[in-house]
């Protein structure tokens, strides 16, 4: 194998390697975020037995909603440094030690990720729900049963 040959899969590796970092630092954001969510659920419901506000037990929606909202957007990211990586993969775009996720999007349609492409993945659409629904039924049962 030439030197310029072994020089190009060696640049190729470590652009790969360049572009797994964003993609492994967002889904460790996304379980933190899944974290923070499932504790506050979890605080919630154990609060709910003692005396809580139902303004308080309100406002537990705003930072589950929230984390929902910017896991949708980590996984967006995640997702179009997957693309790029795979692209790379495939020699379908140069090793340029880019690292603009756009740069996919203007050459294929393929590449366009929305953030319902990102709501109907499992991570999101199994999670974020049920968190949600438990912190209803928690507010029904305040409001109703007094519990």
């Amino acid at each position: 194998m030439s030197t310029n040959n072994q020089d190009e899969i060696n640049n190729k590796i470590a652009y790969l390697q360049m572009i797994q970092e964003p993609i492994n630092r967002t889904s460790t954001i996304s379980a933190i975020f899944k974290g923070f969510a499932a504790t506050i659920v979890a605080g919630i419901a154990t609060l709910s037995y003692v005396d809580i506000s139902l303004v308080v037990l309100g406002l537990s929606f705003l930072p589950v909603i929230a984390f929902c909202i910017l896991d949708i957007y980590y996984l967006k990211i995640e997702k179009k440094y997957r693309y790029l990586f795979e692209k790379v993969a495939k020699n379908d775009v140069p090793v340029n030690f880019l690292m603009d996720i756009n740069i996919c999007e203007n050459k294929k349609k393929e590449a366009h990720i929305t953030n319902w492409d990102c709501i109907k993945s499992p991570s999101i659409y199994l999670f974020y729900p049920l968190m949600i629904s438990i912190l209803i039924i928690i507010f029904i049962l305040k409001c109703c049963c007094k519990i």
